[in-house]
């Protein structure tokens, strides 16, 4: 058996520093391998598989070192590879979402040559053996910030990565670990899938029409959906939905020539390049939707790979199917205590980005049906788990289109989060939250916490705050008074009343704390 690396381990890497780093590979059964960079070694056996992992002590910051890996005769020696933060960006489409597509990309194009900010992107795969059925020549290979690669780089990790090196002046490698239009279900243990989050199980098994599931994988009949960024083109579907924000009646004549172009095309290979799928005979499952597939065939490939940590941007399928926006707190719990297994880490940390507000994708014919328990969820997790924590977003949504165009803030506040809490940096990162509802005479006053230098409202009135009595909106008048909110009833009244914040699925917000991050989402009973 040939000495090899996992696929993620290449010349032009980043290894994570200060921590422990794991490298890993195959070699004859039996084989002594070691491993050596930066003046240490450290050694292992591979085992009767032929499988072996050895552990580095924690390595120091650079530029560029080589690693040697050697069993017996054979020898590899990665070059370029740099040593500093590493984290892995996962989730669907917003996290996916390009940097090709984000609204500021020229802005940035021509400046954002620098070697020490790489991405790596894991192949999208949902079954075995899949990158041997397609062209996954584009991925699966780490690139630097660059003009030419930019493009690929997902603009939520770009400018988490951009703003990480220009404060911490260290190589950051982020490993994009995302599919578009995935659901919770997919990013956890088969075995956790099916159990708690029954309703996207139930609706994956009738697809299959009663027929066993690992049969129709290995007779082929099964419908895959390719990477498209295993092209060397991009394809027309990304260009048109991802590029811009289309109405609905433009959606529709896309997608009908798109599907006439397709239904018309004698060359199966040429449509599919176009349409971005391959149509095999028999069934038509998208194999991504089978649980457990994307963490089994995406999450452990890479899982022991030395990391910071988890940037995790994901929520908005598991609005697709009632019942599985209750279930998606277990379900982000389920997905982090799985993924913390599989790194053989119990404090791997977390940093959630809470979906934004939404309306309907016109364009697509897609609807927001319960955003709020889903934010709820999200903020419900991380507030419980010590090695969690979330990232607000409230003013960053698109009312039309389900792929806000602007990442930026959602990188850069991400970055502060990882500075605060995993590097112990003072910069202000939490989001305002309310912790404390009072009244005072006619006024309700609601404290927050992380509102150091006082509120912010960004406007005459405060968006997306209502005052309810019995249920019915109140007309009111509110400020900023330091690090409270005071809310002033037109009709003042004895009466209880409710004050929500950002409880509906589309809303932007725009009360922010001194250091621009918006107040996340609460419900008070005063």
């Amino acid at each position: 058996m040939k000495l090899t690396l996992a696929p993620i381990f290449a010349s032009g890497m980043v290894l994570q520093r200060e921590l422990p780093v794991r490298v890993w590979g195959s070699a004859n059964p039996g084989a002594r391998v070691d491993v050596g960079i930066q003046g240490q070694m450290a050694a292992c056996v591979a085992d009767s598989n032929g499988d072996w992992c050895c552990t580095l002590a924690p390595l120091c910051a650079s530029d560029a070192e080589t690693l040697d890996v050697c069993a017996g005769d054979e020898r590899i020696a990665l070059s370029d590879v740099a040593i500093g933060e590493v984290f892995v960006a996962a989730g669907q489409s917003n996290m996916e979402f390009w940097m090709r597509y984000d609204q500021d990309v020229e802005e940035y194009r021509s400046t954002c040559t620098n070697p020490r900010i790489r991405f790596y992107d894991q192949p999208k795969c949902s079954y075995p053996g899949q990158t041997e059925d397609f062209d996954y020549s584009k991925v699966g290979i780490w690139r630097k910030a660059t003009p030419d690669d930019l493009d690929y780089f997902s603009a939520v990790g770009y400018y988490f990565a951009r703003g990480m090196e220009m404060v911490l002046d260290v190589p950051v490698g982020i490993v994009g670990c995302n599919y578009g239009g995935t659901m919770s279900s997919a990013w956890m243990a088969p075995e956790h899938a099916r159990v708690v989050q029954p309703e996207q199980a139930a609706a994956f098994d009738a697809q299959l029409q009663g027929l066993p599931y690992e049969e129709l994988l290995a007779n082929g009949r099964l419908n895959v959906e390719k990477n498209d960024k295993g092209y060397a083109t991009w394809p027309a579907w990304n260009e048109f939905f991802l590029g811009g924000t289309p109405s609905a009646e433009e959606g529709r004549a896309f997608m009908a020539d798109l599907i006439a172009g397709a239904a018309a095309s004698t060359d199966t290979a040429s449509s599919d390049a176009e349409a971005g799928a391959q149509v095999k005979p028999g069934m038509m499952t998208p194999t991504k939707e089978a649980p457990g597939a994307l963490f089994t065939y995406m999450v452990l490939p890479i899982a022991g790979f030395t990391t910071r940590g988890v940037l995790w941007y994901q929520g908005e399928s598991d609005d697709e199917f009632d019942g599985a926006q209750p279930r998606y707190a277990e379900a982000l719990r389920t997905i982090i205590a799985d993924w913390r297994e599989a790194w053989q880490r119990a404090d791997l940390p977390f940093l959630v980005v809470q979906l934004p507000g939404f309306g309907s994708w016109e364009s697509m014919g897609l609807e927001a049906h319960d955003w709020p328990t889903i934010r709820a969820g999200q903020q419900r997790v991380t507030d419980e788990d010590e090695h969690a924590w979330l990232c607000s977003i409230s003013d960053m949504g698109d009312k039309h289109d389900i792929h806000p165009k602007e990442k930026k803030p959602i990188g850069e506040r991400l970055s502060l989060l990882a500075m605060r809490h995993l590097l112990r940096m003072d910069v202000p990162a939490d989001a305002p939250r309310c912790v404390g509802a009072e009244r005072k005479g006619p006024w309700v006053i609601l404290t927050f916490e992380h509102a150091e230098g006082g509120l912010v409202l960004a406007g005459a009135e405060a968006n997306a705050l209502e005052l309810l009595r019995d249920g019915e909106p109140v007309s009111f008048q509110a400020g900023t008074r330091g690090e409270r909110l005071v809310i002033a009833p037109e009709a003042p009244t004895t009466d209880p009343l409710e004050v929500r914040f950002a409880q509906n699925n589309w809303y932007r917000t725009n009360l922010y704390n001194a250091a621009g991050i918006p107040v996340l989402p609460f419900a008070a009973r005063v």
